[in-house]
């Protein structure tokens, strides 16, 4: 019904407007539509190279790590073997100390034996509370007697508090309760260390006895100690056959070098030639359906201009008349 109150020019210059709208559209998608091609592309190279790169850098590692736990094997081999033979010297060379310990650890069973002694005497707790002779030792019963009195305490506050505060309301009671706890506990540690000392301070003599061959056996075992350090600064590779391991060892390092080696060559490579190639074969991949757009934009801007010229010549024409 609109166009039947226009001229024929009139509606000419409406077709040709909507033309020139449509060719302008298609125009716009065509663009959008290579903007993405070309986005999606780079997207594309820049993913591909990604994992090209790291198949790469995985396919080494795994290789690069493989070849390291065999040189570390080795190296843990030889490093068992001169242990091994560590303690073969420091055997002979402590033969005779630890013998003179085995002899100075009967003649304390046979000195207790002879004083009718326990065993236990021959131990550093014993000589500890019983029979103190350096400061460390009285120290030690200090620490001991700190103990003893901590146990009815942790009974009386922690253990047994709930307990006795229900049964002893009464704080006079009550407190006279913890007393008898405190006196109860000392009494019993009291007669265990009074029956210990009875039993075993018969002869003091033989306790100093005691006392005089466990400090043999201490300086021997600290001779022992200064011997084995000696020994090992002083040992030697040469003082052994490490040949074959040390063959190998060396062998393990060369692999693991030259796998290092081909590895920062294998990715120079493809930073330097393989990336480039990837993202040329991609982008031409991806030129042939951008030219066939762009192509298609050209035919397009083509009509568009024609088009417009002949809109532009009408609606002069029009105003004209």
């Amino acid at each position: 019904m609109e166009n039947e109150n226009k001229s024929p020019e009139q509606i000419k210059l409406d077709e040709l407007k909507k033309s020139i709208n449509t060719f302008k559209g298609k125009l716009t998608t065509l663009e959008e539509k290579k903007d993405k091609i070309e986005k999606e592309t780079k997207e594309i190279i820049a993913k591909t190279i990604y994992q090209k790169k790291q198949e790469i850098e995985r396919s080494y590692d795994e290789v690069l790590r493989e070849a390291e736990v065999r040189l570390k094997s080795v190296e843990k081999e030889k490093e068992a073997e001169k242990k091994k033979n560590l303690n073969k010297v420091v055997e002979q060379n402590t033969r005779g100390v630890r013998e003179d310990n085995t002899y100075l650890q009967n003649e304390i069973k046979k000195v207790l034996k002879d004083n009718g002694l326990p065993g236990f005497v021959n131990s550093g707790f014993y000589m500890t509370i019983w029979y103190p002779k350096t400061i460390g030792e009285i120290f030690g019963v200090f620490v001991a007697v700190i103990v003893v009195l901590l146990v009815p305490t942790v009974l009386s506050f922690v253990v047994f508090k709930e307990k006795l505060m229900q049964e002893f309301p009464n704080n006079i009671i009550r407190y006279i309760v913890i007393a008898l706890i405190y006196l109860g506990v000392i009494f019993i540690f009291g007669l265990i260390w009074l029956g210990i000392d009875k039993l075993t301070k018969k002869n003091p003599e033989a306790l100093d006895r005691v006392v005089e061959l466990r400090k043999n056996i201490v300086e021997n075992k600290k001779k022992i100690e200064q011997i084995t350090k000696d020994t090992s600064s002083n040992m030697k590779d040469e003082q052994f056959d490490y040949t074959k391991l040390d063959r190998d060892i060396e062998a393990g390092k060369i692999e693991v070098e030259n796998y290092k080696k081909k590895r920062k060559e294998a990715l120079d490579n493809f930073v330097n030639n393989t990336q480039d190639e990837i993202e040329k074969k991609i982008e031409f991949e991806a030129s042939k359906e951008i030219n066939v757009i762009v192509a298609e934009m050209e035919d397009v801007k083509a009509s568009l201009t024609a088009t417009q010229k002949e809109y532009d010549e009408l609606k002069l024409a029009i105003a004209e008349k």
